[in-house]
């Protein structure tokens, strides 16, 4: 029997039915209409949920089961409303309308679940029906007309959510969940989709930063959907099951109908006023981030597909979780995590959503020295980064090009007698001579993958939690921290000891190593691969660059120490104008928290500190254009002169 006219009629019945139920909660209606709306709405999961088992299995039994839910429903769901018939109830609050909106989007999942249980004669998990083509279809219509029909007198910033999310759901893998091209390349533009959004609600946030209140858990809302969709995602490709996608869907477009109809949160707040919420929403995405890194490695087989494929695939490997007293359960943690954040494509998609804030940015800059350093951030993050490691014909040579081991020990690999010359020592050289020559500015603001992280316009604008966060109060000004020292230490002695443990292991005289691993190449894993993303996610409360301000970076502290040697300094050209400043500017821009600036300023015309690194925040501020910069350049000009 050709059961597609029947389909169709059906989805089109269903589709035409849903939307007026739509129309009119959007349109307002209250008391016994809106109890109506609901009870017709639950009327027709009720009713679907009942057909699917009879579908499934069509015999007196389920008949029966199927006829006594239906009536039963009738009857019992009035009551409600035929109490309230003379009290005039208030019956739309948020949770109602919310239930509503849920309802809608599982009764045309039911929908499906029983057109599959029509043609298999199986009864499925209830998700089930979302894996088709005839949810979509309906689903989307509602989603396209709850939009329309809202956009007249819609919040700016709901309205843009809401037509980049559209796409995003409506493109998905599950409309053909069997054709594994169609998932490939769902998925990627999935993927995509969600980079634009995310970058949409980066920039949003940013542009309403000066507000009181924003669309902060709107914002949040949309970036949770999101993270459970990429979870869902990363599930498929680890397990082969599609059920966390698919509750994501019901969730996703639950949630798009609900705003659609509701309009935003009244739950609002200001970004850079409220840590928790702040911390909160970096940590999501970070989340949200870090599946979609390893879907896109899944895709693009840098993972085998399935749990023993990704097992197999962890460039630190996989022990017993119970391995020596609970270590192996530690160990196989930071190793998940690290492959990941460690991965080309994650690098990738992270470089492109904080590239793009950061060009956002160069053309909000006012000088040119700012505006090229912005520039040769974002290129050398592409070339550095991502280019010459992993796609350039030098790629496989690499480790015995100096400059290249960019974060130092353990970046390329074991310390070998091969790399260690032309390689690590030749990398420190180089990078030694140009912070001496331009500050520790070559690395720590423009070359590292840091600068491009904390720089875009976004990220650049949590510098005030620099004077707002309890530890970030503590960073201030340019005078090291004894904590500073230990952690610095800390970090080189750890480094230094597993180098030195690492190049006899190389030689042959020693035999250690973590879990099968070479001890610098494990370090490297953890320090850049995991503790530093904790560092990052956790600018509320530490401030931003606490890399750099609180010694965690190796490379960093490195490159900062010769900087500080060097020839690259800040200069003012008339320390009066310093002196007449009311703002201090300077002071409150800087993304390093050296408010001693004026100071420094005031005495000496100049400031001079390991602790800046050359970002050029406060020349920018600056009102009177008094700041600039001195290092090689400065000084030849001033010996040919």
């Amino acid at each position: 029997m050709d059961y597609l006219p029947i389909f169709l009629a059906v989805a089109s019945l269903m589709t035409a039915f849903s939307i007026y139920l739509i129309y009119l909660v959007k349109k307002g209606i209250n008391g016994i209409g809106f109890l109506l709306v609901l009870y017709l709405s639950g009327s027709m999961v009720i009713m679907f949920a009942s057909l699917s088992v009879f579908f499934s299995s069509p015999n007196q039994t389920t008949e029966a089961l199927a006829l006594a839910s239906n009536s039963a429903y009738m009857i019992f769901g009035l009551i409600p409303i035929l109490f309230s018939i003379n009290r005039k109830p208030n019956a739309r609050r948020w949770y109602t309308v919310l239930l509503f909106a849920v309802s809608m989007a599982v009764s045309e999942a039911l929908m499906g679940e029983t057109f599959d249980s029509i043609l298999t004669k199986q009864l499925g998990n209830p998700l089930l029906g979302v894996q088709n083509y005839w949810y979509y279809g309906v689903m989307i219509s509602e989603m396209v007309f709850t939009l329309v029909y809202s956009l007249k007198g819609m919040d700016r910033t709901l309205r843009n959510y809401l037509v980049v999310a559209l796409p995003i759901m409506g493109i998905s893998p599950m409309i053909l969940p069997s054709n594994p091209t169609f998932v490939t390349d769902a998925t990627w533009l999935n993927a995509s989709l969600m980079i634009v959004a995310t970058i949409l609600i980066y920039e949003t946030l940013y542009r309403d930063r000066l507000k009181r209140t924003q669309e902060t858990m709107t914002s949040l809302e949309m970036m949770l959907v999101f993270t459970l969709m990429m979870a869902g995602l990363f599930t498929y490709y680890l397990t082969g099951s599609w059920y966390v996608f698919d509750f994501s869907m019901l969730a996703g477009m639950s949630w798009f109908i609900y705003r659609a109809i509701e309009g935003p949160s009244h739950l609002k707040g200001n970004y850079i006023r409220d840590a928790t919420w702040t911390f909160s929403f970096i940590l999501v995405t970070f989340i949200m981030e870090w599946f979609m890194g390893g879907v896109l490695d899944f895709v693009t087989g840098t993972f085998s597909t399935g749990v023993s494929g990704f097992i197999s695939s962890l460039p630190l490997g996989f022990v017993s979780p119970t391995k020596d007293f609970g270590l192996g359960a530690l160990f196989d943690f930071l190793s998940i995590f690290g492959a990941v954040t460690g991965s080309i494509w994650f690098l990738i998609m992270m470089g492109t959503e904080m590239g793009m804030l950061a060009v956002f940015r160069i053309g909000q800059v006012k000088l040119r020295e700012n505006k090229i350093r912005l520039a040769l951030m974002v290129s050398a993050y592409a070339i550095y980064t991502i280019y010459l490691p992993s796609f350039s014909p030098l790629a496989s040579k690499i480790p015995y090009i100096p400059y290249m081991w960019s974060m130092g020990l353990g970046t390329l690999g074991p310390v070998s007698s091969h790399y260690l010359i032309p390689g690590i020592v030749g990398t420190y050289v180089v990078s030694a001579i140009l912070s001496f020559l331009f500050g520790s500015r070559q690395i720590c603001s423009v070359t590292c993958t840091a600068p491009t992280m904390y720089q875009g316009t976004f990220y650049d604008s949590l510098k005030s939690f620099n004077r707002t966060s309890k530890l970030g109060r503590k960073t201030l000004g340019s005078r090291l921290r004894p904590w500073y020292k230990v952690i610095a230490l800390t970090v080189w002695a750890s480094l230094l000891a597993f180098a030195v443990v690492s190049f006899l292991d190389q030689k042959g005289l020693l035999n250690f190593t973590i879990f099968g691993n070479d001890p610098t190449v494990f370090l490297y894993s953890f320090y850049f691969n995991f503790l530093w993303y904790v560092v990052f996610i956790s600018i509320p409360f530490m401030g931003t660059y606490a890399c750099a301000t609180q010694g965690w970076c190796s490379w960093g502290t490195f490159n900062q120490f010769f900087g500080g040697l060097g020839l690259f300094k800040l200069k003012v050209k008339d320390p009066d104008l310093c002196v007449k400043c009311e703002t201090k500017a300077c002071a409150e821009a800087c993304p390093v928290g050296n408010t001693d600036l004026p100071g420094n300023f005031i005495r000496s015309g100049q400031f001079k500190s390991m602790r800046c690194i050359g970002v050029g925040d406060c020349a920018e501020a600056c009102p009177y254009n008094n700041i600039s910069f001195y290092d090689i350049r400065s000084w030849l000009k001033e010996k040919l002169k």
